[in-house]
């Protein structure tokens, strides 16, 4: 299967790395704005064409599937052109700014009959599945919190007067899409749509949030959302049933648990090494392609994006305008 890959930062760099590990891939083709930036990545990596056209991206017929690495404003536009010229499409996460222009894309889609998926890491790993094992023997499940603090290196730049994608709401992003979102996904994945949300963010000024806490209420529990990208943090995230407590040690590149018991007994479960992270989304979308595996996984980020507009909506995180705080 030829590919090609839409964006050239380092999380298609990862991707690229992930996809060697299957023998039946071939990276096509590098999509860019401009010719010098799109042959300079091509070079990088061994792709055999540059495009600067999405037209032309969409018009070639030696492509299979697209992985789409671009900012998150260009998800839809770009995901529903290549679905509508019979590519098979991975987009990186959010898929999409809202969960209504995730529903038009899963609708274009369905027409195409080619396989849409995100490309949501932690969605796909062992150590989440180990995770769902494992609740039974903490049940019942009473309280999560789930983190994901990192502190970015482009805030330092934001200080300096630099404001990159990331900072930016004109391109749909900011803390809570760009990490919280990883928070909230697992916890969809985990204990389904919660029926309360509640919480509250710090803005940056002229610029968008920077970190927030959302509060997810269910029948029996209670997941608290905790996210940053202008502070770090050393605690892991953890869930607490009657019986005990799971650490896990990242939201975004799960690996190791850690079961807690009441008793005080621990047991450490690490998963196997040697593939790369992004490994486990591919095979999981290749399956699909294939044929081989039902598309489960597009409930996940649907619902995770509902959540994502009502927090916006609460803490007033409106992507088409500075959020002056």
């Amino acid at each position: 299967m030829n590919f090609a890959v839409v964006g050239r930062n380092f999380v298609a760099d990862w991707f690229i790395e992930a996809s060697r590990c299957f023998d039946e891939l071939c990276l096509y083709g590098v999509y860019s704005r401009s010719q010098s930036t799109a042959g300079e990545y091509a070079a990088k990596h061994g792709a055999k064409k540059t495009f600067t056209s999405l037209d032309d991206l969409c018009s070639d017929k030696n492509i299979d599937f697209v992985y789409i690495a671009s900012p998150n404003i260009c998800h839809e536009e770009q995901t529903t052109a290549l679905l509508n010229s019979g590519k098979h499409v991975l987009v990186e996460k959010p898929a999409a700014p809202s969960a209504d222009a995730f529903a038009r894309m899963q609708k274009v889609a369905g027409k195409s009959g080619c396989v849409m998926m995100e490309a949501m890491m932690p969605a796909h790993m062992p150590a989440t599945a180990t995770l769902r094992s494992l609740l039974g023997e903490i049940g019942p499940v009473r309280r999560a919190t789930l983190s994901y603090c990192q502190y970015s290196s482009r805030y330092d730049k934001y200080k300096n007067g630099i404001v990159e994608n990331a900072f930016n709401p004109a391109l749909c992003n900011g803390a809570l899409m760009d990490i919280g979102v990883y928070c909230v996904h697992m916890a969809v994945m985990l204990f389904g749509t919660p029926e309360t949300v509640a919480g509250g963010c710090m803005f940056l000024p002229r610029s968008i949030d920077g970190e927030g806490t959302l509060v997810l209420g269910y029948p029996d529990i209670i997941a608290d959302i905790v996210y940053s990208k202008i502070s770090d943090s050393v605690l892991p995230s953890q869930i607490q049933g009657e019986k005990g407590c799971i650490l896990i040690d990242s939201m975004s590149r799960p690996k190791n648990l850690t079961l807690v018991m009441r008793d005080g007994s621990r047991r450490e479960i690490n998963s196997p090494a040697g593939r790369p992270d992004m490994y486990y989304e591919l095979f999981d979308f290749i399956g699909q392609i294939k044929g081989v595996l039902e598309p489960r996984f597009n409930t996940y980020t649907y619902e995770t994006l509902g959540i994502t507009d009502k927090a916006r909506g609460l803490m007033n995180i409106d992507f088409n305008k500075n959020n002056r705080r």
